[in-house]
């Protein structure tokens, strides 16, 4: 009996801590759709307010992932996250904001937060064109800063007035590109590396074999690093009334500005704390009386305020599907900025594909590196099938798209990138380590019982022979003759010709145009344009996202949906033991998934300038 009334009052405790729960969950998830969905209208704008730009955010090209975790943390526990905004919205807003006769001007505050792939030097070069842009209506950009990092002094050099805080510091030391090589570290420990690659300028490989840049490397970096500085030092300098080449001798003297010095130099305009900052900005605006502040409006709440109420959407017979990819190409499912996989984007694709009556035209935005071969390939393949359908594709390339995400770019009528996009990269590598040496020197043997000689080919317990390092060279070269024949049949080359641009060389969107590699320099804006033209778009039509922009709703939405489809999660076909167990590199942990074990990637490039290093933890 007392077994009984025990089991009883589990069964009593368990239903009462499932009731609180769900009426807890009720409460958040009301709370999210009154504030999120059935919000009242946002209060007018005070006139003469100024538009606050904080610069403290992660500037994408794909809009952020909202989930049900974040939604909760900062309900509950008041978290206010570094927010994540695309580029698109950003544009519209400003665009919206040059327009808006409520606003006297912006007000730049802050530090970008980069994460990921998101404030690429191309993108964050978007943004500058857009504040070019809204100084032509007259209005005034006032910038206060403190401690900027380069990226962000050369959106703040376009300042109308820039005010610099008395106790920051300026740091304009120029570009580096560093890289860890771990070729004589795993010679020492015993673990063995065969590569296959093709391309002399293909330095993926590099970091397990070499113990510093191959000469061909190093020269292309070099060169891509002297022409970025070169374009960085004439934009600050013209925004800020100097010669660039004057600007450049200084800094190779001096990098390290204190704010009075930095003021002498031209730098900046003025020194001041935030209380005469705001004093200028009420003389400049107005007064907020109830705050005793200047009248005012954050750049998230202004575009909140553009975006249309999600009840009261009136959808278009024509659309033109935005497809973002974003990150590492990956084989498999999932898309979170970081790494995007294949079959994730291919199943983006061919949903459009399947409705061509409502979608009319395909703009692909690409921001990755490369990856995977196949997951490049499944991407490509449904590109290719849209194309057939009859809906015309347009490539906008972001701040990077080379190797792999060159290779999707390939399945299009037309490719513009920026003038600083990181392009090329055609080329193809594999690695193939073996632990074998060193798991012998701790008593570690392998044994295999197999079919044929190679069944085991793909085993890190050993070496590959010579013959089968033959069969996977062939193999790699088919791929890479593929590729060739991919840039040469999209951009009407003779396989000689491509092969004079490729072997793994990278190019910035300016010298692609002129190899012919790309067909026009612009950004996401042209793109858009031109797949209106090429589609014959007349009267209204709606640009649709994928992934979409998210808002609270969506993210309860997807707790409490019952999913049908594949789960958006990154697939591990082939993970590379060695990688995950010995190394942990974090870039290599998630992103080196290839069933074959092929990768078109650009291993050095990390956003912002381009040239970061990957993080390894040993």
């Amino acid at each position: 009996m007392k077994t009984f009334f025990k089991d009883v009052f589990r069964r009593m405790a368990v239903l009462f801590v499932s009731a609180a729960l769900f009426a807890v969950l009720s409460l958040i998830i009301f709370s999210f759709f009154a504030g999120s969905v059935l919000s009242p209208d946002h209060e007018s704008i005070k006139k003469d307010s100024f538009l606050v730009l904080d610069l403290t955010m992660n500037l994408t090209d794909r809009p952020a992932n909202i989930t049900f975790e974040h939604l909760t943390r900062q309900a509950l526990a008041d978290e206010k996250p570094i927010p994540t905004y695309h580029l698109k919205e950003v544009l519209d807003g400003l665009s919206a904001a040059a327009k808006d006769k409520s606003l006297k001007g912006i007000f730049m505050i802050g530090g970008f937060a980069p994460s990921g792939y998101g404030c690429g030097y191309e993108t964050i070069q978007s943004l500058i064109r857009a504040l070019q842009s809204f100084k032509q209506s007259g209005k005034k950009i006032v910038g206060y800063l403190h401690s900027p990092q380069q990226i962000d002094y050369q959106v703040y050099s376009l300042c109308d007035e820039l005010i610099m805080d008395p106790a920051g510091t300026m740091i304009l030391q120029g570009l580096a590109s560093e890289q860890l090589f771990l070729g004589d570290t795993l010679k020492k420990y015993g673990v063995g590396v065969q590569v296959v690659r093709t391309g002399r300028y293909k330095g993926a490989v590099e970091p397990f074999t070499n113990n510093k840049f191959s000469s061909d490397n190093r020269s292309q970096i070099q060169h891509l690093l002297d022409h970025r500085w070169e374009h960085y030092l004439r934009g600050v300098a013209t925004s800020r009334g100097m010669k660039w080449e004057d600007l450049n001798n200084t800094l190779a003297q001096k990098y390290l500005w204190k704010p009075e010095e930095a003021l002498d130099e031209g730098l900046v305009d003025r020194v001041d704390d935030f209380g005469g900052v705001i004093d200028r900005l009420i003389e400049l605006g107005t007064e907020d009386e109830e705050t005793s502040t200047f009248a005012q409006v954050e750049l998230g709440d202004y575009m909140q305020r553009l975006r249309p109420n999600p009840l009261q959407v009136d959808e278009k017979d024509q659309k033109i599907a935005l497809v973002y990819v974003e990150g590492t190409i990956v084989d498999g499912w999932g898309d979170d900025g970081q790494n995007v996989g294949g079959d994730e984007i291919a199943r983006r694709i061919r949903k459009i594909r399947k409705k061509k009556e409502e979608y009319k035209a395909i703009v692909l935005r690409v921001n990755s590196p490369g990856g995977s071969v196949s997951g490049s390939e499944a991407i490509l393949f449904e590109l290719l099938r849209a194309r057939d359908s009859g809906i015309p594709v347009v490539v906008s390339m972001g701040s990077v798209a080379a190797s792999g995400g060159y290779w999707i770019a390939t399945a299009s009528d037309k490719i513009y990138a920026g003038p600083q996009s990181i392009t090329g990269s055609i080329g193809v590598f594999g690695i193939l380590p073996n632990i074998k040496s060193i798991g012998a020197n701790y008593g570690l043997n392998w044994d295999t019982v197999k079919t044929n000689a190679s069944s085991d080919i793909f085993s890190v317990a050993r070496p590959k022979s010579e013959e089968e390092i033959k069969v996977i060279q062939g193999y790699v070269n088919q791929t890479y003759d593929r590729f060739l024949g991919l840039v040469g049949g999209n951009r009407n080359l003779s396989k000689k010709e491509v092969e004079e641009v490729a072997e793994g060389r990278v190019w910035l969107g300016q010298d692609a145009l002129e190899v012919g590699l790309i067909d026009e320099l612009g950004g996401l804006s042209q793109a858009l344009e031109e797949a209106i033209n090429l589609a014959n778009i007349s009267g209204d039509f709606e640009i649709e996202e994928f992934p979409k922009v998210e808002t609270p709703a969506d993210a309860i939405a997807e707790l409490l949906e019952v999913r049908s489809d594949i789960p958006n999660s990154f697939s591990r076909k082939n993970e590379n033991p060695l990688v995950k167990k010995l190394l942990e590199a974090k870039p290599f942990h998630d992103s080196f998934n290839d069933p074959l074990g092929l990768y078109g990637i650009l291993p050095w490039y990390r956003a912002q300038f381009g040239f970061a290093t990957w993080e390894f933890n040993l």
